[in-house]
């Protein structure tokens, strides 16, 4: 999407662009151990040089064929513009919306200004021994709640797992269950020092949490209504 002339826009991101210093990697994927540009990074990289040519971005939500997207617009003084879409998800919790709207964000800002915000895994997420993935991804198994290991009951109580990620999954599948704000708060106050931990060992699984109790809550006040 993009005004019919782009013409003084182009210059001026041309100049722009010349001006633009690598984003900083400043964050590390506890997962995948590789380095990418946090959002901040991302802004503090073109921030400057877009201003300085009379360039700025605006990026808002709207819906689309009943679907939220982000929309990502590359600004000229002149009038011009530049936009781009990118898909967010609708059926997840609103912790794990916030953590795919700062994702679609960072990633947004960066392609429309042509700046790199991960490294480069020379497309070894597609790959198996050298050889090209063509296989589907396959859909994860869903999470069942977790029960209490020694009641079975499965109202709020302390969650044990080793792994992170399981243990995400299945405080998710367990908000998932509940039929009340308090009844979620009380899954937070009995989890509470596991998601302490996370915040700061593994803050992307930490935000998609956060999504997710967001999400249910905002899922909780609509049927309350």
């Amino acid at each position: 999407m993009q005004t019919e002339n782009t013409n003084e826009l182009a210059a001026a991101l041309a100049k722009a662009q010349g001006a633009m210093e690598a984003a900083k990697f400043d964050k590390v994927n506890p997962h995948f151990k590789n380095k990418y540009a946090s959002l901040a990074a991302v802004v503090d990289a073109i921030r400057k040089p877009l201003a300085d040519n009379a360039l700025s971005y605006t990026q808002t939500t709207a819906i689309r064929d009943g679907g939220f997207v982000l929309v990502t617009t590359l600004r000229h003084a002149s009038g011009q513009w530049v936009a781009s879409e990118y898909p967010l998800p609708v059926d997840v919790k609103p912790q794990e919306l916030g953590s795919a709207l700062t994702y679609a964000r960072r990633y947004s800002l960066s392609a429309i200004a042509c700046i790199a915000a991960d490294e480069d895994d020379d497309a070894e997420g597609a790959r198996k021994d050298g050889q090209t993935n063509s296989k589907p991804p396959v859909k994860p198994a869903a999470v069942e709640p977790p029960v209490h290991p020694e009641t079975g009951e499965a109202g709020p109580h302390l969650i044990v797992e080793d792994n992170d990620m399981r243990w995400g999954a299945k405080f998710v599948a367990a908000i998932k269950t509940t039929k009340s704000p308090g009844e979620i708060n009380a899954w937070i106050d009995a989890c509470k020092e596991r998601l302490d931990a996370l915040a700061t060992d593994a803050p992307k699984i930490h935000d998609r949490i956060i999504t997710n109790i967001e999400v249910e809550a905002d899922r909780l006040k609509r049927t309350a209504a």
